[in-house]
């Protein structure tokens, strides 16, 4: 009877893939080492933050100075704080990405350069936080008669710098009153000197954009030598600008006696706004907002509407779309698990690591697939014992005597056996992926259906070919 070699060796469990392939590990943890470092990265603050001001008597660089303040107490960082001409040129530079952080006023790009993008076609910053309401508030002298709608003629306006939304104001109002720009002289005066230009008559017309907590005000209408000018149809210029919100100066604001103002003064008001660059971290931006919304920083800086109106004044009519850092801070509750910069930032590389891994797995694959094809397989040793088997069940046909029956029941027996062995080598993931181990218990199986065929129509002819006296009774 065939049977299997007593010699063959035991067949060796398998290693798992990982340890099989060490390489592999190690990619995988060079792969996390770099997510770290890069989350770490993308993470962290600055190593100095720039803030863009505006001039340095203005409200502006007051604010600024505060945020950076605040910014150095609670994270530890240098902040540099640059004077600017204004708006615009915060904006610029928030476009070009020389700062971090910017005051700004709505409106002020579309007015002096006629758009609201940038020229790549998206937004040039973020949105922070709204801070106060600039009001649009014209001077002129005491004694002035006539007020704005006076002859163009030897009539000097001024103004902050051209790149500031002091000017972008003055270009409103000069076209609210049907004025052209080119018939009066408009100057760039700052703060500091606009008093002795008034009291020296230089400047006709001051043409004020900014809170009215700004030092230069009281200075000039508690002084007698100037006095504040009614915008003429302001109702009109209000609603002609979604910018722009009609409000009053209540009478007796900076002075009671005598009335300074000495009655009600209605004119519009601008949002000063804290913009971001758009590539400013998410974590910078949470603490600019967290310092913004301290109670204590907002009375300190006299930023009484955004004390009184919370997260709804602060969110109001932004010009452009929130910055993540800043919405982290209103919404808390939409606030992802994962920095978003870091998220952003390593899309690539996550789609390029799992790109190597499945690489890897592939080539894990196929080296394994290779390495089998090109050993025998171990069910070439349990195939070739199953053909001897079946060439040996060929030789008996059955039809015998006794012997035959019982060398049926040894080759039946040898087949049971032979296919315990060959199941024991293998794992039931192989039993349910490799085809070759499917088609040996087929042919296990139509052996066996064979001997015991074999043996059934032996056992029925034994049966036939018994005398009558030797049958059982009944």
């Amino acid at each position: 009877m065939p049977s299997a070699p007593d010699n063959l060796p035991l067949p060796q469990p398998r290693s798992s893939w990982y340890g099989s392939v060490p390489w592999l590990s190690a990619i995988v943890v060079v792969a996390v080492l770099v997510l770290l470092f890069s989350y770490r990265s993308r993470t962290r603050l600055p190593a100095r933050v720039v803030i863009a001001a505006g001039p340095e008597d203005g409200r502006y660089a007051q604010l600024a100075e505060g945020i950076a303040e605040e910014l150095q107490l609670r994270m530890g960082i240098p902040v540099d704080v640059r004077e600017t001409q204004g708006s615009l040129e915060n904006l610029q530079l928030l476009e070009s990405h020389e700062v971090h952080l910017g005051l700004y006023q709505p409106g002020t790009r579309l007015i002096l350069e006629g758009n609201e993008q940038s020229d790549s076609g998206g937004e040039p910053a973020k949105f922070v936080s709204n801070l106060y309401s600039e009001f649009l508030l014209p001077i002129g002298a005491a004694e002035d008669k006539v007020g704005l709608l006076a002859e163009p003629d030897d009539v000097v306006w001024s103004c902050n710098h051209r790149l500031s939304g002091e000017y972008a104001a003055a270009k409103l109002l000069l076209d609210h009153l049907n004025i052209n720009e080119a018939d009066i002289n408009v100057q760039s005066v700052r703060y500091v000197d606009l008093p002795g230009q008034v009291r020296g008559g230089h400047v006709n017309v001051g043409i004020l954009c900014c809170g009215l907590s700004a030092p230069v005000l009281p200075t000039l209408l508690t002084s007698g030598a100037a006095k504040l000018l009614p915008i003429p149809a302001v109702e009109s210029l209000a609603r002609r600008h979604t910018s722009l919100k009609l409000e009053t100066v209540p009478a007796g604001f900076y002075q009671t006696s005598p009335m300074v103002p000495a009655e009600d003064f209605q004119t519009v008001t601008l949002q000063a706004q804290l913009l971001a660059d758009t590539d400013a971290p998410v974590r910078l931006v949470e603490v600019v907002t967290e310092i913004i919304s301290d109670a204590r920083f907002q009375r300190r800086n006299r930023l009484t509407e955004l004390f009184a109106g919370g997260t709804s004044y602060a969110t109001d009519r932004p010009e452009y779309e929130m910055h993540p850092g800043a919405s982290h801070i209103y919404s808390p509750g939409l606030k992802p698990l994962l920095n978003p910069d870091f998220v952003e930032g390593t899309e690539g590389l996550r789609s390029f690591i799992v790109s190597l891994l499945a690489a890897a797995w592939l080539l894990h694959r196929w080296w394994n697939r290779r390495q089998i094809r090109s050993q025998e397989h171990r069910l070439d040793r349990y195939i070739r014992e199953l053909l001897a088997l079946e060439r040996a069940q060929m030789e008996v046909d059955g039809e015998g005597g006794p012997e035959e029956s019982k060398t049926l029941q040894e080759l039946l027996d040898s087949v049971t056996i032979l296919r315990q062995e060959a199941l024991s080598e293998f794992t039931a993931h192989e039993l349910n992926e490799d085809r070759a181990v499917d088609c040996f218990i087929e042919m296990c199986h139509a052996l066996s259906d064979k001997i015991n065929g074999k043996l059934t129509r032996h056992a029925i002819l034994s049966t036939k070919s018994m005398p009558t006296s030797k049958l059982p009774n009944g």
